[in-house]
């Protein structure tokens, strides 16, 4: 998709801020936000050389992701290839691509320059994997995106094979200790009880990262996005494993960047689908701030992976 991809995606990808990339593990998708670059129709990210992203990569390059400019996303799949200078064996492979890869450092140091000035402040405190000994640059060759908006899906280019079940009967749990508790009181607050996330969801063909509306409720966190939406998701199960990331990002300082991954189980309504317990999913689809033609997630967390400037850490939850 290099050589054609589309204008309109294109504006989306080179204004959004943060990409949000998933990669499949055994516990699941996981997904969290990563300042990136558009550079010669590939996306290029760096992450730490000891990363779960990096370290899955090694054995499955398939990554999902996700960028939003305003109320436009792009989603996106594709697969990586990653450059590190480390690793021997790539040199020669790394050689033919060297034009294509110093045209994308200097975009992706331009692009991001408030961020390095943000780490040239913090010098002292940035540990190593975030420094660039530390850290491998990727590119990701996209092979099939899609537009979307808050009414649902604007464009798709590539073959998007969509499905989408739901549960017949939905009720709300309204009792329970709410998941988000167990974080570090300094990441639960500044997160809110609501607001915008990317919910990567492993449906019949992979996972794929799209941007829901999410609200906590009782022990359970839900997600709603326009029912066409979450069908590029081709879900062919009521039941899927899911990871949804929520955060507070900082303009400039990573130090000041805030935020969550809750992995676990997810159950799907469909509002129209529903033969009892509609006016309950509705009511917390409009909470959510989703618009009408919903599709609601129930997120049951079993795992928080939570991160504050530098520091991060994962609770399992009961």
């Amino acid at each position: 998709m290099r050589d054609r991809l589309p204008s309109d995606a294109q504006d989306v990808l080179e204004r959004g801020d943060f990409c949000y990339l998933a990669t499949g593990t055994r516990h699941g998708p996981h997904v969290t936000p990563t300042v990136f670059v558009l550079s010669d129709g590939r996306v290029w990210v760096t992450t730490s050389r000891g990363s779960v992203k990096a370290r899955a990569w090694r054995h499955e390059p398939a990554v999902a992701g996700l960028v939003r400019s305003g109320d436009v996303a792009v989603i996106f799949t594709g697969s990586v290839r990653t450059f590190d200078l480390l690793e021997a064996g790539s040199w020669a492979r790394d050689l033919v691509e060297a034009p294509a890869l110093a045209v994308a450092a200097t975009r992706f140091t331009r692009k991001n320059a408030r961020f390095f000035a943000g780490y040239a402040i913090d010098a002292q405190h940035v540990p190593l994997s975030w420094t660039p000994p530390g850290r491998v640059f990727t590119a990701i060759e996209l092979e099939r995106l899609a537009i979307v908006g808050p009414s649902g899906v604007a464009e798709t280019f590539g073959e998007w094979p969509r499905g989408l079940v739901s549960m017949s009967r939905f009720r709300a749990a309204r009792t329970g200790v709410p998941a988000l508790d167990a974080l570090p009181e300094d990441v639960r607050e500044p997160l809110g009880e609501g607001g915008e996330g990317a919910l990567a969801v492993e449906g019949d063909g992979g996972a794929v990262v799209l941007p829901v509306s999410w609200i906590a409720d009782g022990g359970s966190l839900y997600a709603a996005a326009p029912r066409e939406t979450l069908g590029l998701a081709n879900l062919t199960e009521t039941r899927v494993r899911a990871a949804l990331a929520i955060d507070r990002s900082s303009w400039w300082r990573a130090r000041n960047m805030t935020g969550t991954m809750i992995r676990g189980s997810a159950e799907v309504a469909v509002l129209e689908a529903l033969v009892s317990g509609a006016a309950s999913a509705t009511r917390l689809a409009r909470a959510s701030g989703a618009e009408r033609g919903a599709a609601l997630v129930r997120l049951r967390a079993e795992q928080l992976v939570w991160w504050r400037g530098w520091s991060s850490g994962t609770v399992a939850v009961a």
